[in-house]
């Protein structure tokens, strides 16, 4: 079973939900198409650690359950050592190849880099305060996990801020640097 099986497992473990939501939820920690959630929920199915039903009012949308055998090989993989998480991060090839470009295009990329980072932000305080207005302790205890990784998200965020405005400001000292050259 791929790794992306289990995260799927993962996400269900609090809810039932639809294909639609676990592409939603995924996204604070793990990239994936809709077409591969999918088969992967095929998979699953069949496999028998998952169980579906139709929503009662949209015909076409199907709600994912979890079953025991599911949330069996969960329990399992949990106990497996964990991966070194991967990075792909265009920006950052960008930034590395700083010293061939002009001013302006390095302020250009850290502009854009802020813009993205704050709507990241931005969209996680969102979550955050979901979380937050939780009353019953049940789904508070629920949500324990995900209240986790999108507190991480908003930290990693906001020190991406910190760094693009540090990065700014070796960028104005360097360029000062070398106009007074």
């Amino acid at each position: 079973m791929n790794t992306l099986s289990y995260i799927l497992l993962c996400m269900l473990v609090r809810k039932p939900c639809t294909g639609y939501e676990l592409k939603q939820y995924l996204t604070l920690f793990w990239e994936a198409h809709h077409s591969q959630i999918y088969t992967s929920l095929a998979k699953l199915l069949k496999e028998g650690y998952v169980s579906v039903e139709n929503d009662d009012t949209h015909s076409q949308k199907k709600i994912y359950h979890l079953t025991t055998k599911g949330e069996e090989i969960v329990n399992i993989w949990i106990q497996e050592e964990t991966k070194e998480p991967s990075q792909k991060d265009e920006f950052l090839a960008k930034m590395y190849v700083a010293s061939i470009l002009d001013k302006d295009t390095v302020k250009g990329l850290l502009f854009e880099r802020k813009q993205h980072q704050l709507k990241i932000l931005k969209q996680n305080q969102e979550k955050q305060k979901q979380i937050e207005m939780l009353n019953n302790a049940e789904e508070q205890k629920k949500n324990f996990g995900r209240f986790l990784v999108i507190q991480r998200r908003i930290r990693i965020c906001e020190e991406e801020l910190l760094w693009c405005q540090w990065a700014e400001e070796q960028v104005e000292q360097l360029f000062t640097t070398e106009l007074d050259s």
